[in-house]
């Protein structure tokens, strides 16, 4: 592999392809239909459309801002909060802030957390950073607390790092980002944007969670247990994409 080609100070490799295996081979614990790889282009698929329905959307109605929580997982349960505290011109001007280029990463996070009121703070804060990824995910990756959580320094980041590897604030983490995207091109996950690393660690933090919590224990519970990949899809929001991906498909 063309490891030469780059310079790796935070990533531990083995794991990293260790995970990446998983992610790909055939396992009931990982995708029912036993095709990792199409299963994987599915989520690829929804996550662009994700992205060209939350640019293209215009925030007008409570039906819109709807929309937007329904397409953040943990953010659904505190639509009925956050529109009860919120004026709607507010919510539509928070939502054009994160939209706005002009204004940095952590100014659009901020201005979101500030206006939209009601909801769980740490889960407001997430959305606003999960809304900017999909809405720029060439530019910026998918930064979630169970990604990287700034103030206890966990996170799934930490299960690619070498073993001697801390990160120490915000330029860390994105160089070690930068240096996963790098590593999942070299191994054939080629993309031009930060869909496939907000994937592998979203992957990696299921995963994790799944065996600490003994989920997979009885194999022949696993047919009962949602697999690895479906979870990882729940997780990003793209249930509703995928019922649109499946619908196209039932009219072709």
């Amino acid at each position: 592999m063309r490891w030469h080609n780059i310079s790796l100070s935070f990533l531990n490799i083995d794991y990293v392809r260790e995970i990446y295996n998983a992610m790909l081979e055939v396992d009931v614990n990982n995708t029912v239909s036993g095709d990792a790889k199409k299963s994987l282009e599915t989520i690829l698929q929804a996550m662009k459309i994700k992205s060209e329905e939350l640019r293209k959307l215009d925030i007008k109605t409570e039906s819109d801002v709807r929309k937007v929580f329904d397409s953040v997982f943990y953010a659904k349960k505190h639509y009925t909060d956050v529109i009860s505290k919120t004026p709607l011109p507010q919510i539509s001007q928070a939502f054009n802030e994160l939209k706005d280029d002009n204004k940095s990463y952590n100014e659009r996070v901020s201005s979101f957390l500030s206006k939209v009121n009601g909801g769980e703070r740490e889960d407001i804060e997430d959305m606003a950073k999960e809304i900017i990824h999909f809405l720029e995910p060439e530019k910026y990756p998918l930064w979630t607390r169970w990604i990287w959580n700034k103030k206890r320094n966990s996170g799934s980041i930490n299960y690619v790092l070498k073993d001697e590897v801390k990160i120490n604030g915000e330029e860390d983490f994105w160089t070690s980002i930068d240096e996963l995207k790098k590593v999942l091109d070299i191994f054939g996950l080629h993309s031009d944007n930060y869909y496939v690393t907000s994937v592998f660690l979203v992957y990696s933090y299921v995963r994790y969670l799944d065996y600490t919590t003994h989920l997979a224990v009885d194999k022949k519970a696993a047919g009962l247990i949602p697999t690895h990949l479906t979870t990882t899809a729940l997780v990003l929001g793209l249930k509703p994409y995928l019922k649109v991906i499946k619908l196209a498909n039932t009219r072709t």
